[in-house]
């Protein structure tokens, strides 16, 4: 194989807030495996890598210090906001690596035959289309190919304004292995391709010189279809892996790079648990890992029982969220009644039974839905604050393809092709007025204020 060699890029985050919650492109390096594991060469600059070795030449002090169990604020430069976000009165900063570090590492690494970018929020675009300018730069004829959750979700708009040579969108390992083949001439045997996530090999979390924490997803996909979530555009078909596949791959990163933090990412991660989480769990234990585990994507409250909670509890899970939305009914409704009011009440109760304390557990609330009112929403912060727990705001994004896409284009004048970054959570996109701004900003110091007092 002669034309081998594939570069991989995590771009910047381009946005009015971020932090690193266990960010790591792993589908890229999910990508990157199963080329590397057809022949080619791989390496990667991760724009998000906060621990990168060139960060050391930063004074300490201009550097955010580290949170407990590998989180943490990125470094930030302020930079003009786009005009289209002009009116909002915040800062707009580029979250990660300075540019000077980006393009230093372009110039050390070997010169690409192909150059594969993930792109991560929809309205984080303008991180990846200025790395895209910046690697066109570099190397004017090396082909580009975009893809992730913005080039999957907003694909007409990344193929007019990215620069990049090729967008593909979904699951992109047999995409990227059929198109790099391609553009290098090579034709690979696709009859050996995986054909279940259990065959896959390892995301190459190797490429990192220091990992303080690794993603783990025991699933793909999800089998509900909630109206404001888009994980079914993004992966149609909901596949789980065998347990003990799961446990062998945490085995390795424990064994070989001493990973003492693992996150579980998945959004259906109680579905089947009797024959799934519980199974891992279970493992976890018998293997006894003196590691830490972290849950921050939301579990279901209806779907836990004692006997998880338990073993939660016992393996070391220090992060647990519970996704909830809404106390209101009708919106319960709406969203097909994965969790009632009961639900929360009870799994909390069965949380602190197995020895959790109620302040270091998370509950999900959703705000800026279509249609929403305020006072749903404060009724649901004064819901979860009655229950000891805290409370962990999220301001809705709207997401093309989704049911509630069209109710946003019928009835909140977003125009189908509306620029991405009118849907930043940030700006609150569907209530974008001076008064229902410091509305929202109203309910966020409520729930800050009560989060608080719990801690006191």
């Amino acid at each position: 194989m002669i034309n081998n060699h594939v570069l991989l890029i995590n771009p910047w985050i381009y946005d009015f807030a971020a932090f690193d919650f266990w960010l790591k492109p792993v589908g890229l390096l999910s990508v990157g495996s199963i080329l590397n594991q057809y022949g080619y060469h791989i390496e990667l600059i991760d724009c998000l890598d906060r621990f990168h070795p060139a960060l050391k030449k930063i004074p300490p002090e201009s550097l955010p210090k580290n949170k407990p169990y590998g989180v943490g604020k990125f470094f930030r430069e302020i930079i003009p906001k786009p005009e289209i976000l002009g009116k909002i009165h915040r800062y707009y900063g580029r979250y990660g690596l300075p540019e000077p570090i980006f393009k230093d590492e372009l110039k050390k690494v070997t010169p690409p035959d192909v150059i594969l970018v993930t792109s991560g929020m929809t309205y984080w675009y303008p991180g990846v289309f200025h790395a895209i300018h910046l690697l066109k730069s570099a190397w004017p004829t090396v082909p580009v190919i975009l893809g992730g959750i913005y080039a999957s979700l907003c694909g007409s708009h990344a193929r007019k304004y990215s620069g990049a040579d090729y967008v593909v969108s979904g699951p992109g390992e047999m995409a990227a292995l059929k198109l790099v083949s391609e553009l290098t001439g090579n034709s690979p045997d696709l009859s050996q391709f995986p054909q279940r996530l259990d065959d896959f090999p390892y995301p190459m979390y190797e490429l990192y010189e220091h990992l303080a924490a690794v993603p783990i997803l025991t699933s793909r996909g999800c089998p509900y279809r909630c109206s404001f979530c888009a994980s079914h555009l993004l992966a149609p078909v909901f596949e789980q892996r065998n347990p003990l596949k799961v446990m062998n791959e945490m085995r390795y990163y424990y064994d070989k790079f001493q990973i003492r933090n693992f996150v579980f990412w998945d959004d259906a991660l109680l579905i089947n648990a009797e024959k799934h989480f519980l199974q891992l769990l279970k493992l976890i234990q018998t293997n006894q890992f003196d590691a830490n585990f972290h849950l921050p994507n939301g579990i279901q409250p209806g779907k836990i029982t004692r006997e998880i909670a338990s073993l939660l509890w016992q393996t070391g899970f220090k992060t647990v969220r519970l996704s909830f939305e809404s106390s209101n009914p009708q919106r319960q409704r709406e969203m097909g009644n994965k969790v009632t009011n009961d639900d929360l009440i009870q799994a909390v109760e069965i949380l602190t039974d197995a020895g959790f304390a109620a302040p270091d557990l998370d509950v999900y609330i959703l705000m800026g839905l279509p249609f929403q009112a305020f006072l749903e929403v404060e009724e649901s912060i004064n819901f979860v604050h009655q229950l000891g727990v805290k409370i962990r705001l999220s301001s809705y994004s709207p997401i093309p393809g989704t049911r509630d896409w069209e109710k946003v284009v019928q009835h909140y004048q977003f125009p189908p092709d509306v620029d991405p970054l009118l849907t930043n959570n940030s700006i609150h996109p569907l209530h974008r007025t001076e008064r229902e701004y410091q509305s929202y900003e109203r309910l966020s110091q409520l729930a800050k204020s009560l989060n608080q007092k719990l801690n006191n």
